[in-house]
């Protein structure tokens, strides 16, 4: 799913106010605003954990981008059935919290600019996840969309109220109006670098 889909996905459940009870099951709210603590700008501390509410606000976002189906191999088609057993997809709220903060160090990797880290830090986060042997198939698709829907909402995309009848261009978010300093720069770099190497060592 490229990020431009989930993006529109995305911002369709920010109007229905999707959230998660306990972390388990994806209920409706009536609350209609992302928790602010997710599009905390960059400069802050890349070591504060997110809320409890900021977790399962953007575990309900990931939740709600789940596809119906997913494609084998051998062309085979998986209906996921997401409505039917939403739990087959859940993981624990302290899970996501550390799936989260790795996807932040993504995110401002992005807005300094580096792509090519941010890229590896992200296939490194997956391989560290999948050679756990801790998650089912189901479970590492939505650590999969939890991880790039974190990045939507810290940079911007996903927006609610009047912003997001502007979000219809995508080059309107953060990035397109952040200003990363060199020495922003240097210690995102530097962060997303050891977060890399504590992921290949199993931490």
């Amino acid at each position: 799913m490229t990020k431009k889909l989930l993006r529109v996905m995305c911002a369709g459940v920010v109007g229905l106010g999707l959230g998660l009870s306990s972390g388990t099951i994806p209920l409706a709210a009536a609350q209609t605003t992302a928790a602010p603590e997710a599009k905390a700008p960059a400069e802050k501390s890349t070591k504060k954990k997110p809320s409890d509410r900021t977790v399962r606000v953007i575990m309900g976002y990931a939740f709600a981008a789940l596809p119906d189906s997913v494609p084998k191999r051998n062309g085979e088609v998986v209906q996921l059935e997401r409505e039917k057993q939403p739990e087959k997809f859940m993981i624990p709220i302290e899970d996501a919290r550390r799936i989260i903060r790795h996807a932040s160090l993504s995110a401002r990797a992005d807005l300094c600019g580096l792509k090519d880290l941010e890229r590896k830090h992200y296939g490194n986060m997956m391989k560290h996840e999948q050679r756990v042997k801790k998650w089912t198939s189901y479970q590492v698709l939505f650590i999969d969309l939890l991880h790039t829907t974190t990045g939507l909402v810290m940079t911007g995309s996903v927006q609610t109220g009047d912003d997001a009848k502007k979000a219809d261009d995508a080059s309107k978010d953060v990035r397109s109006e952040y200003v990363c300093s060199p020495q922003e720069r240097e210690r995102i770099k530097a962060a997303v670098e050891a977060d890399i190497k504590a992921l290949a060592s199993g931490q």
